[in-house]
């Protein structure tokens, strides 16, 4: 089939493709590669809610995204998304999860959620302004350490996304996507944080200031998130100014 097309995988073949998109997306060691059987598990035997899309251009598989089942059957877990980085800023990943949305839409779920590094700009463009989720926890060296080229280096903190898929936060964010957003002063109520527009090019250059930001930007996230119990509602992709900017406010409007 030729053109670029979206498709549930089930063949074991297609798995093993996955491994290489993983080494190749995150420069994993063989210790934290998801091995070909747990796809396997969870497209054959996790359903309906869990599930393994591959992303196709003229049949070659280039993209993925698997989410798990969890206690809640409104809920699902986005384990993993990856893009081969030859084919990166293209907007994969985005299409990616617009069609999990599509599918989890029909199955009555009400939530997916993931976890990030709070540094990745890329993919808080994505998760928070793009798709309209919200920073809900902060946690500090969540996974330990890791042994990846991307990983290494800084402990492993993360947020928490939630995505409300049927909220009309979320409905709008899709359809405005585009929306430019401004900084503001701060209050009591709205609090930003700013974090350095490509991570992984600083901690290549300096570790020890790619260090830096990650216990500065942890204190702050703790404080606002885990103790002032604000919510990570948007972010600002500054290319001008090579940085991003987190908002985090009191708002109401991030649940169904």
């Amino acid at each position: 089939m030729e053109g670029e097309y979206i498709r549930p995988l089930k063949e074991m073949d297609e798995f093993y493709e996955l491994v290489i998109i993983q080494r190749d997306a995150w420069g994993f060691d063989n210790l934290d590669v998801l091995p070909p059987h747990i796809f396997r598990d969870v497209s054959n035997l996790m359903g309906p809610n869990g599930i393994v899309l591959g992303y196709f251009i003229d049949e070659k598989l280039i993209g993925y995204i698997v989410t798990f089942p969890t206690s809640n059957p409104g809920e699902v877990l986005v384990d993993m998304l990856a893009v081969s980085p030859d084919y990166r800023n293209r907007g994969i990943g985005y299409k990616l999860c617009l069609e999990l949305r599509t599918i989890m839409l029909s199955r009555n779920i009400i939530k997916i959620f993931w976890t990030y590094d709070p540094l990745e700009s890329v993919n808080a463009n994505l998760y928070i302004k793009k798709l309209g989720g919200v920073i809900t926890s902060h946690l500090k060296d969540y996974y330990g350490s890791i042994d990846s080229k991307i990983h290494s280096g800084l402990p492993t903190d993360r947020f928490i996304v939630e995505w409300n898929i049927r909220s009309e936060r979320v409905e709008d964010r899709i359809k405005k996507r585009d929306e430019k957003i401004t900084r503001i002063s701060d209050d009591k109520n709205t609090k930003y944080v700013d974090i350095p527009l490509n991570i992984q090019e600083l901690k290549n250059k300096d570790i020890n200031l790619a260090i830096e930001w990650r216990m500065r930007t942890r204190k702050l996230f703790d404080e606002y998130v885990e103790k002032q119990k604000l919510i990570g509602i948007d972010f600002i992709h500054d290319k001008i100014n090579q940085k991003g900017i987190y908002i985090f406010g009191k708002d109401t409007d991030c649940t169904v």
